[in-house]
């Protein structure tokens, strides 16, 4: 279970992360945050643990893969939109 199951950002930077919790019934061990769709859009840290950092760093969407015990896993979804201002 991720808590919660997507984030957001609307700007970029360590300034603005998010935390996901993950947890799964029966299973007291360390989850692995695996992408292969985030590089350059987010960061995730620790790559391993219950609780998880996402900074994000560019704007587009991608996903992290959380696993756990027994051989599941749930995914994260990761969206970042920036809006550049217009100025003369």
């Amino acid at each position: 279970m991720l808590a919660p199951s997507s984030v957001n950002f609307t700007s970029v930077g360590a300034s603005y992360a998010q935390t996901v919790v993950v947890s799964q019934a029966h299973f007291t061990g360390s989850f692995t945050a695996v992408t292969t769709t985030c590089g350059g859009i987010a960061t995730i840290s620790p790559s391993s643990g219950t609780s998880f950092t996402v900074t994000p760093v560019a704007a587009g969407s991608c996903s992290f893969t959380m696993s756990g015990g027994g051989g599941l896993s749930a995914t994260l979804s990761v969206g970042v939109t920036t809006t550049s201002v217009g100025g003369s």
